[in-house]
């Protein structure tokens, strides 16, 4: 029986060792192992060229599709080779050559496939193509229209936050495990939200009337030039404001000899001085109240003293100025 047992376990023990050397046989050249896999997909038993194959039709081409950015709605689409996708499929079949031969297999195998996106890459082809979707902020703005100012309201605009994109579409680029990519926003406000004051010169009725934005405040009567003198015609603005400024004679001849008219109730300027764009023209007061409503000037636009000087507070450097 001692005999027996004994045979019995040579012959057990014979198998297991046949088994482990069975087992330990590698595949042939060219040939993955058994229970190994690329990036989850099986390629065992495969030669080095199916898998390849089978890695490039089923990993690779649905990476290098292009994909979908969307800002609020508005899209754009990028290649991800363009925008420093990388991936290395003969790497991972290399290493997937390597279990069974070099390195034991204890149980199925998943070989990493090489693949990263270049962020820096990335960051500038969403920088530059962001462009295309961003809603560009709008200033307000000042036009006129029949000699009405018309004002275009201001609009926030909304842009894609760059640095906090990249590691959202690098990880879509990466997956691929959505079909679209919604970009974070920053919202940028216009640099100017408001117009301020304007004001519009009828040189026929001889009116000047005050504006906030569309709002019409106060309108006054007001001298204009004579027809040798006439007052010009255009859009213009304030460029300069006195209180109680001195009259330095204009290079003009009907100036010629009259010499600079310091502050006081001989001077034609009266108490303010609003100067515009348009050669030596002016909006100011006047100790000669007959003349307004007339045309009496050698160009600039004379107000009452206390017109202009509640005129004088309202209104800042750079206010246009229509003269119609």
């Amino acid at each position: 029986m001692m005999e027996r047992a004994a045979a019995l376990a040579c012959v057990t023990l014979a198998g297991l060792l046949g088994a482990s050397a069975s087992a330990a046989t590698p595949p042939p050249d060219g040939v993955i192992a058994a229970d190994v896999s690329i990036d989850g997909i099986p390629v065992g038993g495969n030669t080095a060229d199916a898998a390849r194959r089978a890695i490039l039709d089923q990993r690779v081409a649905p990476r290098i599709q292009p994909l979908i950015l969307s800002l609020e709605g508005r899209r754009l689409s990028i290649k991800p080779q363009a925008a420093g996708y990388s991936v290395d499929v003969d790497a991972a079949v290399a290493q997937a050559l390597t279990h069974g031969r070099t390195s034991p297999i204890a149980g199925p195998v998943n070989v990493t496939l090489p693949q990263s996106v270049d962020r820096a890459l990335l960051r500038r082809v969403l920088t530059y193509r962001a462009k295309d979707i961003a809603l560009v902020a709008v200033d307000a703005k000042l036009t006129f229209r029949n000699g009405r100012p018309k004002v275009r309201r201001p609009r926030v605009g909304v842009v894609v936050d760059v640095a906090k994109s990249v590691p959202l579409v690098a990880d879509a680029i990466l997956l691929r495990n959505v079909a679209q990519v919604e970009l974070p926003r920053r919202r940028v406000r216009p640099a100017r939200t408001t117009v301020g004051p304007s004001i519009v010169i009828s040189r026929g009725n001889r009116v000047l009337t005050l504006y906030r934005e569309e709002r019409k405040v106060k309108t006054f009567r007001v001298a204009v030039g004579t027809r040798q003198y006439p007052t010009p015609k255009g859009l213009f603005s304030v460029i300069q404001k006195q209180r109680n400024p001195t009259w330095i004679p204009p290079d003009s001849p009907w100036a010629a000899g009259l010499g600079p008219i310091p502050p006081g109730p001989g001077n034609p300027l009266g108490t303010r001085w609003i100067g515009t764009s348009a050669s030596a023209v002016g909006i100011h007061g006047t100790y000669a109240s007959s003349s307004i409503g007339t045309a009496a000037s050698h160009g600039c636009i004379r107000m009452y003293i206390r017109d202009v000087e509640w005129l004088y507070d309202r209104v800042k450097l750079g206010t246009p100025v229509l003269i119609r």
